[in-house]
């Protein structure tokens, strides 16, 4: 558009309507972004509901394990109970105290003679001590010319 032929009133209303386009872009950018936050925000809350569903699955699938697991226990102490009253029937006698075995090691901690207390070290330090700088052997000086010995 040409604005050296326009009179005044046209170019004002070609403002407005440069001014109206810039609102279109402004209001057409908004509205991508306001799109994309919606369909990340329907994509979270469909991850959430898909992580509750494997949640309350694991949860039931635990439960059942729990009552598997105490229907093996009351089923093993059902066997255990069983089998104590048979031994209790068979073996009435064995119910009398036993003496308590002794260690192997107290009685032979008990034989050895007692050991001597051993003067204590000086400590060590943790660190090696720094090595020895090499000794460079001196290399033979130059005489230097000297004002009275000139050859």
């Amino acid at each position: 558009m040409k604005t050296s032929n326009m009179n005044p009133d046209s170019q004002k209303l070609a403002g407005a309507v440069q001014a109206a386009r810039l609102r279109v872009v402004a209001a057409e950018s908004r509205w991508q972004t306001s799109k994309q936050q919606a369909r990340a925000a329907k994509r979270r809350r469909k991850e959430v509901k898909l992580m509750a569903r494997r949640a309350r699955k694991q949860a039931k699938q635990a439960k059942a394990d729990l009552a598997d697991a105490r229907k093996a226990l009351a089923v093993a102490e059902a066997k255990l109970a069983i089998a104590g009253s048979h031994v209790a029937a068979r073996k009435p006698a064995s119910a009398k105290p036993r003496p308590k075995p002794v260690a192997k090691r107290a009685i032979a901690a008990a034989k050895q003679k007692p050991v001597s207390a051993r003067p204590l070290l000086p400590a060590v330090p943790s660190a090696p001590p720094p090595a020895p700088e090499p000794t460079v052997p001196a290399a033979p000086s130059i005489p230097e010319a000297q004002p009275g010995n000139e050859s």
